[in-house]
């Protein structure tokens, strides 16, 4: 089993039995991340106030059947290999996804227990909780659906651990919601629509609004009138050059289409969206879009480090894009540009695919998972601070601890 080893810092607590037996301890730690691990099926919780994680004693049979007491780092047993993650608003549930039992591990952040697994129909990339925290949203674009195209979002209501409806939209696999949670956008990997469902209707009907490129994701106004979606284009198999579109929710029109050097992802910090993609070659690119005028701020596209972006996380006006996989031969996957000018730091080693980020509050500090180790970057520098310990298959971080 990857285990984490680290400096203990927190003390013991009780213990009770969880699934399959094993023992659950709470870290009792005050300022949490959770880390899951794709090779033991655990989070692994860190103290993200000082880097560092919480241990408990155990008595432990060795093979000359002597007991002992050993020293082990508490984790959360959920699965048999976790991924992706997400922390519900309210920071009472983390949901993590084991992509070998497909399914949604709900975990109670409290207790630290996992308290359900709901199992999926069908392989799933990512997860989104209403603002209300009550249910999660989970898109599987291929699950069967009766009478029409595989594809489905199911609906999980959280206090009951079910899958409590399903929504039927073809292929999908990425959503975004309003900020009221009363509409939500669907996209496909192939196709160029945004579906348009609202959630309020007594019949729930996606609207397939044409006129896109590929799109992958969406940013709402904060009045949810306006969405700013992210269309991947032709370096996604689509026919036009990327782009970012404002949506006029209301009218279900496009308004404006501001030309990108790519956009697989992006951020929006206040009225600013910042975007990056890669259509191949030597570099991915880095664009700023101003979203009040639905103007580009970046002249040029600032280019950064190859490979499929797909995550980003701001601190200390450094944005750190990771991509799922890159050439990681003379540099590496994760790419870092300084907003405040628009300039991309110098590219960091070869260290593996980014599959996690998460900017620790009050710190100028960002977690970066690489090549499925835990890696600590200072943000007022961009270097990389002293990792003890934090080793394993791990793929994925999130902040439960505000």
């Amino acid at each position: 089993m990857c285990a984490i080893a680290m400096v203990s810092c927190g003390g013991n607590g009780s213990t009770t039995a969880g699934p399959n037996g094993n023992i659950i301890v709470p870290s009792k730690l005050k300022n949490r991340a959770f880390i899951t691990n794709q090779y033991s099926g655990n989070i692994q919780i860190v103290d993200s106030a000082n880097d560092k994680t919480a241990y408990y004693s155990s008595n432990q049979t060795n093979t000359n059947t002597t007991n002992q007491i050993v020293d082990l780092a508490v984790n959360i047993p959920v699965g048999i290999s976790l991924t992706f993650e997400v922390v519900s608003p309210n920071r009472s549930v983390a949901a993590v996804y084991d992509p070998n039992a497909l399914l949604m591990g709900l975990v109670n952040t409290s207790s630290e227990s996992d308290t359900a697994n709901v199992n999926l129909p069908a392989w799933a990339a990512m997860a989104a909780f209403s603002p209300d925290s009550n249910t999660l949203y989970v898109p599987t674009g291929n699950a069967v659906v009766s009478g029409g195209p595989a594809g489905a979002i199911q609906v999980i209501t959280v206090a009951s651990d079910v899958i409590s409806s399903t929504i039927a939209v073809p292929s999908v696999r990425w959503l975004a919601l309003n900020p009221a949670g009363t509409v939500m956008l669907a996209f496909a990997d192939n196709a160029d629509n945004v579906w348009i469902i609202n959630l309020a209707a007594s019949t729930i009907t996606p609207v397939a609004i044409t006129g896109f490129s590929r799109p992958v994701n969406a940013f709402f106004s904060s009045d949810g009138n306006t969405a700013y979606v992210l269309n991947c284009g032709n370096q996604c198999g689509g026919s036009q050059p990327p782009s970012v579109a404002q949506l006029n929710m209301t009218s279900q029109t496009i308004n404006g289409v501001v030309p990108v050097g790519g956009a697989s992802v992006g951020l929006l910090n206040g009225t600013t969206l910042y975007v990056a993609g890669y259509g191949g070659g030597a570099n991915g690119t880095f664009d700023a879009v101003d979203v009040s005028s639905m103007t580009r701020t970046t002249t040029n596209s600032v280019l950064i480090n190859d490979g499929q972006q797909w995550i980003m996380a701001l601190n200390n006006n450094m944005l750190y894009i990771g991509a799922k996989t890159c050439s990681n031969s003379i540099v590496g996957c994760l790419s870092i540009v300084n907003v405040s000018t628009n300039t991309a730091v110098t590219p960091g080693p070869p260290l593996g695919p980014v599959t996690g980020l998460q900017s620790i509050p009050n710190r100028n500090v960002m977690y970066v998972i690489q090549g499925g180790i835990l890696n600590i970057y200072d943000t007022t520098t961009n270097a990389q601070l002293p990792t003890i310990g934090f080793r394993g298959a791990l793929y994925a971080v999130a902040q439960v601890d505000q």
